[in-house]
Formats: C-alpha cells, structure tokens, sequence
C-alpha cells in the first residue's frame, strides 16, 4: 500500500505536486533524497506518496496504471533495464516528468570503476538489512530514552548523560536513526549517577552540557510553556550550581564532555561520532 507524507504545509503555493516514490525494497533513502531535495523549495507544496517493494514487473506494472494526484512526477531506484524502461514507457505515455535515481550514480560508479553494474534484486534486499537495523535501533532508543531500560544499559552502542534539557533525548533518536543503539540517562542533583553507568567501559559514554545562561533561557521557555514558574529548576544561580557539579563528576569519571550550546542536533551527533572513533572526522 503506498504511504503518504504530506511535506511543505506551510507553502505559500496553490499548487500541489505528487511525488511518488517507486522502490524495489523499502525505499528509504529514496524518500531521503526525496526529503532533501524538497527542503529547497520551501514555497512549494508537495504531496511525497511512497510506494515499496515493487519487485516484480506484475506489482510495479500495476501500480504505474494506479498512479493519480495533482501534477504527478515519479523518482524510481530500480535494478534491471526491463524496470526502469516500464516505468519510461509509463511515464512517457501519461506525460509524467519521472528520474531515475540509480541511473546516473550506477553510470557515475561503472565510468570510475571500469566494470558494469549488475543489477542483482537479491542485492538490493542485502543492503535493506540496514534498514532493519536503524529500525531496531529507534526502537533500543526509545525504550532507553531518559534512564528507561537502565538494566540493559550495557547494550547501547553509545550512553549520552546529561542534566536535563541539553538536548539528550533529540541527539540519541537522530542516532539511532542512523543504526546506532543509543541510551540515555539524565542527571539530576538529587540523584546519583546510576550504577549501571560503572558497569560500562567509558569509551561508550559521552557527557553533554550547556552554558548554564543558555540553559536557564531553555528552562525559563519549557517552564512556561508547561505553566511551572518559581521553582529551582529555572533558577540561574541554580542552574550554575548544577552544572557545575555535573561537569566536575564527568572529569572525574572520565567522561568525553561535550557542550552542546551553540549545537543543532546534527552537529551534535557527529560530535558524539567523533568522541567514540577520533578517525570520523
């Protein structure tokens, strides 16, 4: 069944474009080119229609004749010429712009290389296995998201602590995203550090902290919005106290500190890529 996304909703356009997306397998890093190349066109509406696991000519034949929406345009990553030259045909027919999103790159590499691709379905599923991967390991993330799952800490790829709101919870989903099983275990001055962080070789555990002015303007705006005011947690000599304290246990027990003040979550993450291979910059 095809899936929809609806990107672009706050465009100022009055036109729709239906992008659908035609994959052998699951089709997720062509909904991610797709993603990237709609974030350019911030004034225009799209309509981002997923269609996976066209493996065979019947099913991909069936859902080419199935295709509708305002101003259809088709992206495929397909393997074999028989596929790619259905949807052409399709598409030329109906008039419907189309690309083929692993024509160009699978030339680009058999220019470099010297040999012809060979378009093996059976290594297409190979790959998708990542995806499985990344699936399982959001799933790791939000059982262990903000000291859930502490018993089974030890089979995170990557711990993240951190006092609250210095972004742990968005850095270790955009991880996991990635395939990365990531926990993460929140300090708080009331509470000691979780034992079961003792049981983890330091090379796995990052530290995050925030500029306590920074910090205390995050808290002041989370406060307000829950309607919470007039407690220690938005107090900025509080806030210093705090992180203050999380900082000198962190360099006491060793830990890869890194300040996420001025970090989006992207920038982040690869900070904390870094930190556990030096070799990834």
């Amino acid at each position: 069944m095809a899936k929809r996304n609806r990107k672009n909703e706050s465009s100022t356009s009055d036109e729709t474009y239906t992008i659908h997306l035609i994959a052998m397998a699951s089709g997720d890093l062509l909904n991610g080119l797709a993603r990237v190349a709609i974030s350019q066109f911030p004034d225009v509406s799209f309509d981002v229609v997923s269609h996976p696991l066209l493996d065979t000519m019947e099913k991909l034949e069936a859902r080419l004749d199935e295709l509708s929406g305002e101003r259809p345009i088709v992206l495929h990553a397909l393997a074999g010429d028989e596929m790619k030259g259905l949807v052409r045909n399709k598409c030329i027919v109906r008039r419907i712009p189309h690309f083929d999103a692993t024509g160009q790159l699978l030339n680009f590499f058999a220019g470099c290389v010297g040999v012809l691709p060979q378009n093996d379905v059976s290594q297409i599923y190979r790959f998708d296995t990542a995806y499985r991967r990344r699936i399982e390991a959001m799933e790791f993330a939000l059982e262990h998201d903000d000291g859930l799952g502490i018993h089974s800490l030890r089979e995170a790829d990557i711990v993240i602590v951190g006092i609250s709101r210095v972004s742990k919870s968005p850095t270790t989903l955009f991880l996991s995203s990635r395939g990365y099983k990531v926990a993460n275990v929140s300090i708080a001055p009331e509470v000691e550090f979780p034992d079961e962080l003792e049981k983890i070789t330091n090379s796995k555990i990052v530290a995050f902290t925030m500029q306590p002015k920074r910090l205390h303007e995050i808290r002041i705006e989370r406060a307000s919005r829950m309607g919470v005011e007039g407690t220690s947690y938005g107090d900025l000599q509080s806030v210093i106290r705090e992180v203050m304290h999380a900082e000198s246990e962190y360099r006491r027990r060793g830990y890869h500190i890194i300040d996420v003040t001025n970090l989006t979550i992207e920038q982040s993450a690869a900070k904390v890529l870094i930190a556990m291979d030096p070799s990834v910059r």
